[in-house]
């Protein structure tokens, strides 16, 4: 573990009005990276996805972090979105420990003013313009809840994935991103690659041909720890000097 220090609670939202970003691929593996920082049992990830990803892969791979199943679907999204902020509530009395939220895909007006309830929201994309465009749209959505209470929360962290292995100019989305008031986050490459080792072969993510995954994950892993757990994204909205929040990909992890 990096530090003794018992740090502050954090409610982290996975989310993106475009489906098949890879949403729940990534909160399984920001809450397995997680879990190897700090201690498991402080990691609940709240899986509201019908489709159960996160639930059925983290309680075959870490039944040591809690795992609660609340689908938020038509039928349900009234009293499992209470259920959800019931957690997040409870979640800030309780220092040390991280909740994850997976979120459907949709447009529920109700969904994402619960989003904008947390610490941080990180939002899955690729680089193509079929998933770029809704996700500005979603990033513009969210800036304008944040506007409309003047809140400084949730920060928001643009988590590019799909990315084709020796990709390294990311200035185009930089460029369209930085009038938002968004954080890029490191790259993740083989964001995908978890969909063939899926299937309860959860020993397969151990195999040498996941290298470039397991690199890319501890990476994202530490980010999200220095960023997000350790308060640095904090650090740098009180500075208040009128910059970009884009935090340059080069730089994201010195």
């Amino acid at each position: 573990m990096a530090s003794s220090k018992v740090k502050d609670a954090k409610s982290i939202f996975v989310a993106n009005v475009k489906g098949g970003v890879g949403k729940s691929t990534l909160s399984i593996m920001l809450a397995r990276a997680l879990a190897e920082k700090i201690p498991p049992q402080n990691i609940t990830v709240i899986d509201t996805d019908l489709q159960r990803t996160a639930t059925e892969f983290l309680t075959n791979s870490n039944p040591e972090i809690n795992v609660e199943f609340l689908p938020i679907t038509p039928a349900f999204e009234n009293t499992n979105i209470s259920l959800v902020q019931q957690f997040i509530k409870q979640n800030e009395f309780r220092p040390g420990h991280v909740v994850i939220v997976d979120t459907p895909a949709g447009s529920s007006q109700r969904l994402w003013n619960l989003v904008a309830e947390g610490y941080c929201v990180l939002i899955p994309t690729t680089l193509s313009n079929a998933d770029l465009y809704p996700t500005e749209n979603f990033i513009r959505s969210m800036d304008k809840v944040k506007a409309r209470y003047g809140k400084s929360y949730p920060h928001l962290i643009v988590c590019p994935n799909k990315i084709p292995f020796g990709q390294k100019d990311f200035s185009l989305m930089a460029e369209r991103l930085k009038n938002h008031d968004v954080v890029i986050g490191p790259a993740l490459r083989d964001l995908a690659s978890v969909r063939h080792f899926y299937n309860g072969k959860v020993e397969n993510w151990e195999n040498k041909s996941n290298t470039n995954a397991q690199s890319d994950f501890k990476q994202f892993g530490s980010f999200i720890e220095k960023y997000v757990l350790d308060g640095e994204l904090d650090k740098i909205y009180s500075k208040k000097d009128g910059a970009k929040n884009v935090i340059p990909f080069e730089k994201a992890n010195n």
